[in-house]
C-alpha cells in the first residue's frame, strides 16, 4: 500500500484542488447542499440569508446522476458543511481506484501486475486533474473496479451473497455517470455465466429488487430527453448524437492520445504501448476460443466489461462534444484509460513466461513519469478551464469586511451559493434594477458587488467591457479589483446607486424566475 500512498500523493501534489469542468462541478456540489441541509435531490437556482439562515428558495432536479452527490453529502453530514469537502472524497476515490487497480493487477500477475497497473494508471495527467478536482469522473472509475471484481468473485464461486455485491456495485455503478447504466448489458451476460457455471438459476433478492432500483435511472433518462434545454447543445445543433459528429470527434481523439506536448492530459506511453496490446489481446482471444480453460472467471469478467467500454467509447464518439483533444471532454476517455490499463498488464502477464517484460515496462513508467508525466502535471494547462477567474472572485469577496453580500454574477450563481452568498445573475438585474435601487437602503446586505468581464480593443493595451456584461448608465459603479486571465480582464465592483429612468419596467416575477433557472441548468 505504499505505492498507492505514493501514487496518491503524486496525483494530488502538482495542482491546486479546485473545480476543473466549469460549472459542471459546482452543480453536483449544489444537488449535495440541498441533500445535506434539506434532503431533496435538486440543485440550487436561488438561495438567500432569512434570519440568520442560509435557505435554498429556489432549485431543480439535475440531469447529473445522484451518487456522487449522495457521497459528498454524506461526507458533510459525519464532517459539517464545507465546500472543500468535495476534494476530500475524490482524494479518497483517489486512493481507493488505485488500490482496486493494484489488486486487479495483483489478480492478473502478481505484485508485477500491481506495480504496473497502479504505475500505469497513477501517473495519468487526465487521472490527477480529475483527482485534485470536484467532478465524479473517479467515483465512476472506482465503481467500474468494484463491478469488475465483484463480477470476477460471482464467476468464481456462484451463490447469493457474491450475486448480490454484483448487483449492488452494478446499481451504484449506474448512478455514477450517465452512459454507465449501459454496463447493465455485459452485467447480464455475467449473471447469465454464473447461472451456467453453477447448474442452476440463482435468485437473490438483489435481483429481485434490481429492475425497481434502476427504475430511476430510466425516468432521469426520460426527463432528459424530452427537456431540449438540458442538452446544452451549441448553436444550430439540433440533435445530442449524430453521425455528422464523428469525424471531428475520431480526429480529436487522435490528437488527443498523440500529443507530444503539455496542453493535453495524455500519457503518451499508455496510449502506444495500450493500444499495441489490445491489439494482442484481440489476437490471443481468437487463439483462446480453442483452448479449453482460457476463459477464467477474472478474464471473463474483464473482456465483458471491457466490450462495454469499447462499446461505451463508440457511443461517445457520436456525441456532439466529445473531442477529446477539447480539455472539457477530455474527461469521458478515463474508462478507455483503464482497459488500456488492463491490457498491458494482461500482456505483460503472457510475455514474461519468456522475458521480463513487466520489469521493462516499469522501468520505462518511471522514466515517463519523471520525464513527462511529472513535469505536464506541474504546468496543468490543460486545467485552466475558466475556474481561475471564479476561484479568484471568491477569494477577493472573502476577504471583504464580514457581512451579508448580494453578488451580482456575469456567470452562475452556482458557485456564490454553494459558499452561502446570496447571488443573481448579471442579466436579471436588468429586470430587477427598482429592488436593488430598494436593498441598497435597507440593512438586508452590507454591499452588493458586481462581477464582469472585458475585452481587448486593440494591441496597446485597450479594454472594453463584454457587451453582454454591460449595465445600463443609470447603474452607478465603484470598481474595486481588475485582474488579467489570458487575454481579458476580470473586474469585480461595487454597486453604489440604481437612478431608475422614468420609463422603467420591471420583470414579473415568473420571468425572472425562469430565465434564471434556464440560465443555471445550462452551464458551458
Amino acid at each position: 500500500m505504499l505505492v498507492v500512498g505514493f501514487l496518491t500523493g503524486l496525483a494530488l501534489v502538482h495542482e491546486s484542488f479546485r473545480s476543473k469542468i466549469l460549472y459542471d462541478e459546482y452543480v453536483l456540489q449544489s444537488t449535495a447542499y440541498n441533500l445535506h441541509f434539506f434532503r431533496d435531490n435538486s440543485a440550487m437556482v436561488r438561495g438567500y440569508e432569512i434570519q440568520g439562515v442560509f435557505l435554498s428558495t429556489d432549485s431543480y432536479v439535475d440531469k447529473r446522476p445522484v451518487f456522487f452527490s449522495f457521497l459528498l453529502s454524506l461526507v458533510h453530514d459525519l464532517a459539517g458543511f464545507r465546500p472543500e469537502n468535495v476534494f476530500v472524497l475524490n482524494a479518497v476515490l483517489c486512493a481507493a481506484t488505485l488500490a482496486l487497480a493494484w489488486w486487479l493487477g495483483w489478480r492478473l500477475n502478481g505484485r508485477k501486475g500491481a506495480l504496473l497497473a497502479a504505475g500505469l494508471l497513477g501517473t495519468l495527467p487526465l487521472f490527477a486533474q480529475n483527482a485534485s478536482g470536484s467532478g465524479m469522473e473517479l467515483l465512476n472509475l472506482c465503481m467500474l473496479l468494484v463491478v469488475m471484481n465483484t463480477a470476477a468473485s460471482w464467476l468464481e464461486q456462484s451463490d447469493e451473497t457474491r450475486l448480490n455485491a454484483f448487483v449492488l456495485a452494478l446499481i451504484l455503478f449506474a448512478q455514477s455517470r450517465y452512459e454507465s447504466a449501459a454496463y447493465v448489458l455485459p452485467a447480464a451476460v455475467v449473471i447469465g455465466l454464473g447461472w451456467w457455471r453453477a447448474r442452476r438459476v440463482i435468485v437473490s433478492w438483489g435481483v429481485i429488487v434490481a429492475p425497481l432500483l434502476f427504475v430511476p435511472v430510466a425516468l432521469l433518462q426520460k426527463v432528459i430527453s424530452n427537456n431540449p434545454i438540458m442538452w446544452e447543445l451549441r448553436e444550430n445543433q439540433t440533435s445530442r448524437f449524430s453521425a455528422e459528429y464523428l469525424a471531428g470527434n475520431l480526429k480529436g481523439a487522435w490528437q488527443f492520445f498523440s500529443s507530444t506536448g503539455v496542453t493535453q492530459a495524455n500519457s503518451l506511453l499508455l496510449g502506444l504501448l495500450g493500444l499495441l496490446a489490445l491489439l494482442l489481446v484481440g489476437g490471443r482471444i481468437l487463439l483462446g476460443l480453442r483452448q479449453p480453460g482460457f476463459f477464467s472467471p477474472l478474464r471473463q469478467s474483464l473482456l465483458l466489461f471491457g466490450a462495454g467500454i469499447l462499446s461505451a467509447t463508440g457511443l461517445i464518439m457520436f456525441y456532439y462534444w466529445a473531442a477529446l483533444n477539447d480539455p472539457m471532454a477530455a474527461r469521458f476517455a478515463l474508462p478507455f484509460h483503464l482497459l488500456l490499463v488492463l491490457a498491458v498488464v494482461t500482456v505483460a502477464a503472457f510475455l514474461d513466461r519468456r522475458w521480463p517484460v513487466s520489469w521493462v515496462a516499469l522501468a520505462a513508467v518511471g522514466l515517463f513519469a519523471l520525464g513527462s508525466s511529472a513535469p505536464k502535471q506541474s504546468y496543468h494547462f490543460y486545467s485552466h478551464l475558466g475556474n481561475d477567474e471564479i476561484a479568484w472572485e471568491r477569494r477577493f469577496v472573502a476577504s471583504r469586511p464580514q457581512g451579508t453580500k448580494l453578488v451580482i454574477s456575469n456567470k452562475s450563481t452556482l458557485p456564490w451559493l454553494i459558499d452561502r452568498t446570496p447571488s443573481i445573475l448579471l442579466e436579471r438585474s436588468r429586470g430587477v434594477a427598482d429592488r436593488l435601487a430598494a436593498q441598497l437602503g435597507m440593512p438586508d446586505f452590507r454591499e452588493i458587488l458586481v462581477t464582469q468581464g472585458m475585452r481587448p480593443t486593440s494591441r496597446d493595451g485597450a479594454y472594453e467591457l463584454a457587451p453582454d456584461d454591460r449595465l445600463p448608465d443609470w447603474f452607478e459603479l465603484e470598481l474595486l479589483a481588475e485582474r488579467r486571465f489570458g487575454t481579458k480582464l476580470a473586474r469585480i465592483s461595487r454597486l453604489v446607486a440604481v437612478h431608475l429612468p422614468a420609463d422603467f419596467k420591471a420583470s414579473t416575477p415568473s420571468q425572472v424566475t425562469s430565465g434564471e433557472a434556464q440560465a443555471v441548468a445550462k452551464p458551458n
